[in-house]
């Protein structure tokens, strides 16, 4: 065998171990994407019911603490764009912000820093995005799920991502939802099985899509977070935070008052836009109103906060109508009428400080249940299996045909 044989053939089996493993992959991925199977999904409708159901009606004004779920250290060198947001610098950023919890939610991995402490919350956030981002942030994650539809994801693959992620995972949160339409609006109507979402973050504020959830009897909490890829940039830092009315930091207490409800989302205004310096935003973040009444008596809604004085309450209603709006008050009141599905309040407390509360919302009985509109076509499924298998075999017949088509051409040549 001369020299140029020998390179030939280098070549030739070079391109072939990495064709080998494109192909690979390709089918990998393709099976991930074929395993999906096919949901139905019922006709959604508005709450409805003679009970209404107040997440504060018990809360305690005393017990708020200041939570931040959604920040990205430094990982994979830097490939995940956590630049300079080391562990260390996290911690002394938002202890001087005077947070009760501030979580690290990378991407596709867990990161156990802290993990000795009480309050210690695993979170990580799901998804490669590689053209459309949808992702979830997994609050009390148990463990990673590392499979997912990076390329472009329908109805089923984003509810099938829901119910396999919630089996892993106290909340499944639907991720900054307009950032590239990641999700769609007026899929929120039909996905379920899901209690918070991501309503505040600085790449878009999906109020939108909170209104669809609940215009459709979805019962669907806000959280607001900075989604922060470098703390060492104050212009990053204290744009959102939740609230959460719990006597202490244990976990467990944490997960019972998010999944009822006994939180809302909190806004920075303008600290976007315009940015200030960390020192302001110290001062301003450790001196935040909070809410001190959101009570219901009979059927009307009285809001105090611990301001003097709200600047602008509004209440809103179905398909996000605002119902009534009030200025430069001290209690705030809202009587609810038997066409409202669901109420949620507005605070804007000074313009810079906004509270968006959690929804009043209507039930059959004081037992509130929640209703799933998804369930597995497995009639349909199987079917669209047996098609699929009938195509990659038929595909599969054709090559080896057409490549044992050409040894014999080549054996004839020779």
């Amino acid at each position: 065998m001369n020299k140029k044989q020998q390179k030939h053939n280098f070549w030739f089996y070079l391109w072939s171990i990495l064709l080998g493993i494109v192909i690979i992959l390709l089918t990998t991925l393709l099976c991930i994407y074929l395993s999906v199977p096919t949901y139905s999904f019922k006709e959604p409708r508005p709450f409805e019911g003679e009970y209404l159901y107040n997440p504060y009606q018990n809360m305690q004004p005393d017990q708020w603490k200041k939570y931040h779920f959604h920040c990205h250290s430094r990982k994979f060198w830097g490939l995940t764009n956590g630049r300079n947001s080391k562990e260390e610098t996290i911690d002394s950023v938002y202890q001087a912000l005077g947070y009760d919890h501030y979580g690290i939610s990378d991407y596709m991995s867990i990161n156990a820093h802290n993990s000795e402490k009480e309050d210690y919350i695993p979170a990580y956030e799901h998804g490669y995005g590689l053209i459309h981002k949808t992702h979830q942030l997994c609050i009390g994650a148990e463990r990673v799920r590392y499979i997912d539809y990076p390329f472009m994801q329908n109805l089923n693959m984003k509810q099938h991502a829901i119910n396999k992620l919630s089996e892993q995972c106290q909340f499944v949160v639907p991720a900054h939802a307009p950032f590239t339409k990641g999700y769609k609006v007026k899929e929120m109507a039909l996905l379920s099985n899901y209690r918070l979402l991501e309503v505040l973050n600085p790449y878009g504020n999906a109020f939108e899509y909170w209104d669809m959830a609940l215009s459709n009897g979805h019962r669907v909490y806000a959280i607001g977070n900075d989604d922060c890829h470098n703390v060492t940039d104050p212009h990053e830092v204290c744009h959102n935070l939740t609230m959460v009315n719990t006597p202490d930091l244990k976990p467990e207490h944490v997960y019972d008052a998010l999944d009822k409800g006994i939180s809302y989302a909190v806004e920075f205004n303008n600290y976007y836009f315009y940015p200030q310096g960390l020192d302001f935003k110290v001062e301003k973040a450790k001196k935040l109103p909070y809410l001190t009444r959101a009570e219901l008596v009979d059927d009307t809604l009285f809001i105090e906060t611990s301001a003097k004085k709200m600047h602008e309450v509004m209440f809103i209603g179905q398909d996000g109508d605002t119902l009534k709006t009030q200025q430069n008050v001290q209690t705030a009141f809202y009587v609810i009428q038997p066409e409202d599905k669901y109420v949620r309040t507005k605070i804007d407390i000074d313009k810079l400080h906004i509270l968006y509360l959690n929804p009043i919302t209507r039930h059959p009985t004081n037992i509130v249940v929640d209703r799933r509109l998804d369930s597995i076509n497995f009639a349909q499924t199987i079917l669209y299996w047996i098609v699929y298998a009938v195509v990659l075999v038929a595909v599969v017949w054709y090559i080896i045909k057409k490549l044992k088509k050409d040894s014999k051409a080549d054996d004839t040549m020779q």
